[in-house]
């Protein structure tokens, strides 16, 4: 395989956290547009770098056209992810409070006007899952000799890559990684994986912080 997709494979697994470690650097928000827009920089340019060099570049990244069969299990999975995310709010709300960094995470969620909250969406469930299923796992296991092995890599990579969310968080960001592997290892479809990220991040970022600032209100000054 041309040296080039290695490059790809690079800038799929390591970019998401790279860029976010460079804005916090220069002191962005990590939500705001400009770090947002250079996260669908990168997706495009693994995009391109796989159309350039592989025939049927569609079909390893998975976007063949979707079988319904896939579809239904990418919402079984999203229901799967959901379950074990609200799992995980129930402890922390059990055991314990949730970290500062979590208040401060919903602070800046909820100071977002709701189209840019969508727009959050849209971006994590394109750009993630063609950076860590699509490329990594699609174009991945060809250069790496493995599917396992592709997805081990990914799993790992995309759980890392969400460690700024702190170490509470790590535990359901895993697992949906997990679930979000086996979906596409086994449909095959980035389309299922798109769709599955999407519903679920549709809920976190759309509903539960409606819900959670019905129950602690912020303030204006607070969320900037």
């Amino acid at each position: 395989m041309p040296q080039l997709l290695y490059l790809g494979l690079l800038i799929a697994l390591v970019a998401a956290p790279l860029l976010a470690a460079a804005f916090k650097l220069l002191r962005f928000n990590p939500l705001s547009l400009v770090p947002r827009l250079t996260l669908w920089a990168a997706a495009i340019v693994v995009l391109v770098i796989a159309a350039m060099k592989i025939e049927a570049w569609r079909t390893y990244l998975g976007l063949d056209r979707p079988m319904w069969q896939s579809l239904f299990l990418a919402i079984f999975a999203a229901a799967l992810m959901l379950s074990v995310l609200g799992a995980h709010q129930f402890v922390q709300r059990t055991f314990g409070k949730g970290s500062p960094e979590q208040f401060r995470q919903l602070q800046n969620i909820l100071a977002l006007p709701f189209g840019h909250r969508c727009f959050l969406v849209v971006t994590a469930a394109v750009v993630e899952e063609v950076l860590y299923r699509g490329y990594a796992i699609g174009v991945g296991q060809h250069l790496l000799g493995s599917v396992w092995l592709a997805c081990v890599v990914s799993v790992a990579a995309f759980t890392l890559a969400h460690l700024r969310w702190g170490l509470a968080h790590l535990l359901p960001v895993f697992i949906s990684a997990l679930v979000l592997t086996l979906l596409f290892a086994f449909t095959q479809s980035l389309w299922a994986c798109i769709i599955a990220h999407a519903i679920v991040d549709a809920v976190g970022f759309l509903v539960v912080p409606v819900i959670m600032a019905r129950r602690h209100p912020v303030s204006a000054h607070d969320a900037g």
